[in-house]
Order: structure tokens, then sequence, then C-alpha cells
């Protein structure tokens, strides 16, 4: 008969056999524990997103902004005694018979394209005003209107722009001799070539042809408006020239009073800006008249 000791000694083995017969499976990890009973629905904690979507940020450079030159030393007075003072024109091919230019004068810009046709450089009153440029865009050291328009009068005693007028003739002597321009702004010196030189009425009765408002043509925000300037300029030019331009370049025009298609009538130069790295006396004997240029009707009325 099995002793008592005996049952408990086999007892024993038996739970102990058990135990690490448990502990095997366990290790292996393929014991699935049975799922807890559940009595009450789990509560679930609300929180944000816990995945964030991705998001790519575009990596931009930005250029700082252009800083405005330093003005030019040489017209650093002229601005101290006139803070409308926005640059000088010249031009030397016209001149007295002492060499020295006719026109060669500051140019000023004010809040209208009224007070300088009375006021001087020196903001005294005179008939004979100043040399003024369109108000419409100011001229700085960064920018300007893409054809910038001056007014001058036409004074009888030669001064300001009444020799401008030289130009106004068949002959080609005088455009070929003074094709250039000097047009300096308080930051930039610059050169400009003759393009177009006409006269032209201000209102619609004095020609047939569709009023050219060329004192508007400020900006060429596409190239049709370039075009329609362009085009105008040319087909009523006194001369033809081997100048050429396209959408792009920058234009200076001078305009003054000319009486002959009444006394409301103008005569219009125009030229180009001389690219950079352009020799402009290439340009020097091209010009040539046009016979075919359009007059506003109005010229034959008076003859």
């Amino acid at each position: 008969m099995e002793t008592l000791r005996n049952k408990i000694l086999r007892a024993a083995a038996l739970s102990a056999a058990a135990v690490i017969a448990s502990a095997s499976l366990a290790g292996c990890g393929k014991k699935i524990d049975p799922e807890p009973e559940v009595t009450t629905p789990p509560v679930t904690k609300v929180t944000e997103a816990t995945t964030v979507p991705t998001t790519v940020t575009e990596v931009t450079t930005t250029e700082p902004p252009p800083v405005e030159p330093d003005p030019l030393e040489k017209y650093l007075e002229y601005y101290e005694e006139n803070n409308d003072f926005v640059g000088w024109i010249r031009i030397d091919g016209i001149t007295h018979s002492n060499g020295d230019p006719w026109i060669d004068y500051p140019v000023v810009q004010g809040d209208d394209n009224s007070y300088y046709i009375d006021h001087s450089f020196e903001n005294k009153k005179s008939s004979s005003g100043a040399i003024y440029a369109d108000y419409k865009i100011p001229i700085t050291g960064l920018d300007m209107a893409d054809n910038v328009t001056l007014y001058g009068h036409s004074m009888k005693n030669g001064t300001f722009f009444r020799h401008l007028l030289d130009y106004e003739t068949t002959s080609t002597k005088t455009v070929n001799k003074a094709y250039i321009i000097n047009f300096d702004t308080r930051w930039e010196e610059a050169q400009y070539v003759i393009v177009s030189c006409f006269q032209i009425g201000i209102y619609d009765w004095q020609d047939d042809l569709p009023l050219f408002e060329y004192f508007k043509c400020r900006n060429f925000d596409t190239e049709d408006d370039y075009n329609y300037f362009y085009e105008n300029i040319m087909l009523r030019s006194f001369f033809t020239s081997g100048v050429e331009c396209e959408f792009g370049d920058q234009f200076l025009t001078l305009s003054t009073c000319e009486y002959n298609i009444g006394d409301d009538s103008r005569f219009v130069v125009v030229a180009r800006k001389v690219r950079e790295g352009e020799d402009p006396s290439v340009y020097a004997g091209t010009y040539e008249f046009n016979e075919h240029r359009h007059r506003p009707s109005h010229y034959y009325s008076n003859k």
C-alpha cells in the first residue's frame, strides 16, 4: 500500500510537471489568453488626432528689395535748390555761335502739369516757365515711365525748346548732326537717339485721322500698347533712320508749341534710350527725309 509520504511526493511531482509545461507554452508566444468578459462598454478617451497630415512646406527664397542708387553728386546743388529737380536735358548738336548748346536745362517734375508752365526752376513767376516732366509717373532712382514726356515753351528769343523746331525741315542736316539727346536723371547719365520728329494737333478737328494723344503714352503694358505708339510716331515722322526700336525699349518725348496747323499744335521729338553696349554713333548719317509722312489735314487749310 502506498504510504501517505509517497502520495504527497507523487502529487508534488505531477504539479511541478504541469507548471513546467505551462511555462514552456507561454515562452514560445503561441499561447493566446481568452478575451475577458465585457460587462460594460469600454471607456474611450477622446483625444486630438494622433496622426498629423504630412504637409510639404515649399522653401522660398525672397530677394531683398532693390536699393535706390545714390544721387549723382554733380546734381546735388540743383536738388537742394528745388526738390522738384529730377534731371537734366542737353542737345549738343544745336548750338549758339559760341558753340554752347541752346537746349541745356534742369528738368523738374511737379504735382501737376500746370505749375511750371509759368514758374521758373527757381519757383518764380515767369512766362518762360521751366522744362518739366509729365507728373503722372514719378521719376525715381529705381523707376520711371517707359516713355517720359518733357514739356517746354518755344520762346521767341530761342530759349527753352524753341530750337526743337530746327528739326522741322525737309533738310536732314540738323537731325544728322544733332541726333543724340542727353537726358540724365538725378541718379543716372543716359543718352537717347532720335527716332521721330513730327507736328501734330491736339484737337480732333485738326486732322482727318483719329486723335493721337502721344502725351498719354506713358507705360507700354502690352506689345499692342507699344505698337500703337511706335506706328503713330513713325507715320508722322519727318525722317526715317537706321534706328531700330522694339517692345521693352525706353523712350523720351520732347514737346513744344508750333503754329503751322493752328494756335494749338505741337512739334514733338521722340528718342529711344541707348541700349547697354550700343554705340549710337552708327546712326550718324542714316536719317533721310520722309516724303510719305502724314501731315495733319489742318496744315493744308492754313496754306
